[in-house]
């Protein structure tokens, strides 16, 4: 990663200012009481099911280990993306956080991560391989923390009004969403800001090549734009010709999809199976089903989600190895449950939790994400994929850019 030092300089100092607090005085593992520092991007003081699961899993982890103190930072993961090398650079990672599936390449590369313990892959009840989430040196450096992909949604009032059935193929998708602009609603909803590091654009992109089969790098290099990645420009293109994008597609967001589809104005999208718990909450008439055909390969999805990990250079290792494993285990995975997330492992699926009816749903999930996605090894540059692909979808929308030279646009991005 290239850096340049005067902007290092400026920010490795905001760093170790936020950190010096929360790593400087932690004790060594063997010398009595230890601090973790812990950088997640949910605020467990939000009113919502999967801060509230977090707070409680915390709060649960010390019970349990009374000579462990958890100090959590909240820090949105674009920050993180920003901050974890220079901290890493600095000494002052944090003992323990959270990444994104397609991230952790790259901030391996960048040398945030310690190696994890043997015990990690000891486990052996990983219901995905984790062989994916290694570093350069082939060094098993996260875990899964839950797991994800991508469902359609579609608004199951606006369908029955348009008088149309669910969308089994993305050119049913297409008509569809023609008829819900001519009614005044968004058709269908993503978003090409780079926002949010261009999270929904790039996640249904993810998931779109992992359906026809399109590996999206050869080693290092991006290699997308074939005749099976133009397939995922020529749907965009389509849509904008039916008039199916929102007029804001350009400045949309994950959240502005996510909120249109649970106000009523959006009618269809690809977004990940953790908003359904939540979704369902907002707007019953929101309903999810698998993704929908392409004109080849099948419905299968990418396997993608939140990784734990050890910062470079901790002197806790072992702690932070027993949180994680808190965290992924029968226990803590119950309770992330709570809240709409797919934990990761066999044993958590033991737990009573998983027996009641409020469990229905995850299990439903669990059970889609099981039969509907896979993981795949990620480039280090995946936030060069995404910034491509947003910055190729304004112009697709803004300058009538056609699904070929949308996609050739993206991959060139990503390899410069």
């Amino acid at each position: 990663m290239i850096i340049k030092q005067r902007g290092f300089v400026v920010a490795l100092v905001a760093v170790v200012s936020l950190l010096a607090a929360g790593c400087s005085g932690s004790s060594s593992d063997s010398g009595g009481p230890v601090t973790l520092t812990y950088w997640d991007f949910l605020d467990p003081s939000q009113d919502n099911p999967r801060a509230k699961a977090l707070k409680e899993n915390i709060a649960g982890f010390e019970a349990a280990n009374p000579d462990i103190n958890v100090e959590l930072a909240v820090v949105s993961l674009g920050d993180m993306l920003n901050r974890l090398p220079q901290a890493a650079a600095a000494g002052q990672a944090p003992d323990v956080f959270k990444m994104f599936t397609p991230q952790v390449p790259q901030m391996a590369s960048a040398g945030a991560y310690s190696p994890l313990p043997a015990a990690a892959s000891e486990a052996g009840d990983w219901l995905r391989s984790i062989d994916t989430l290694a570093g350069p040196e082939g060094k098993q450096v996260a875990v899964p923390y839950e797991y994800r992909t991508c469902a359609f949604y579609y608004n199951e009032k606006v369908l029955k009004r348009l008088n149309v059935e669910v969308p089994k193929t993305y050119a049913e998708v297409v008509t569809v969403a023609g008829k819900a602009a001519d009614a005044g609603l968004t058709g269908f909803g993503t978003g090409f800001s780079d926002a949010d590091n261009s999270a929904i654009i790039a996640t249904f992109f993810d998931c779109f090549m992992s359906q026809v089969g399109q590996p999206i790098w050869e080693g290092d290099k991006a290699v997308f734009a074939t005749e099976m990645g133009i397939e995922f420009g020529n749907f965009l293109a389509a849509l904008r010709d039916a008039g199916g994008l929102a007029s804001s597609v350009t400045s949309d967001t994950y959240g502005t999809v996510a909120d249109g589809l649970a106000n009523g104005t959006v009618a269809m999208a690809v977004l990940g199976t953790e908003r359904i718990v939540t979704m369902a909450s907002q707007n019953p008439d929101v309903k999810w089903t698998a993704l929908p055909a392409a004109s080849t390969g099948d419905g299968i999805g990418a396997t993608i989600g939140w990784t734990l990990g050890i910062g470079a250079g901790s002197e806790h290792a072992d702690a932070a190895w027993k949180f994680i494993e808190y965290l992924t285990g029968p226990k803590g995975a119950a309770v992330m449950a709570t809240g709409g997330e797919v934990p990761t492992r066999a044993a958590a699926y033991q737990e009573p939790f998983f027996s009641t009816p409020e469990a229905e749903t995850v299990n439903k999930i669990a059970e889609y994400v099981k039969s509907n996605s896979k993981p795949h090894t990620y480039a280090d540059n995946w936030i060069a994929v995404a910034t491509g692909l947003s910055r190729a979808g304004q112009d697709l929308y803004l300058n009538k850019k056609s699904g070929s030279e949308f996609i050739t646009s993206a991959e060139g991005a990503a390899n410069k």
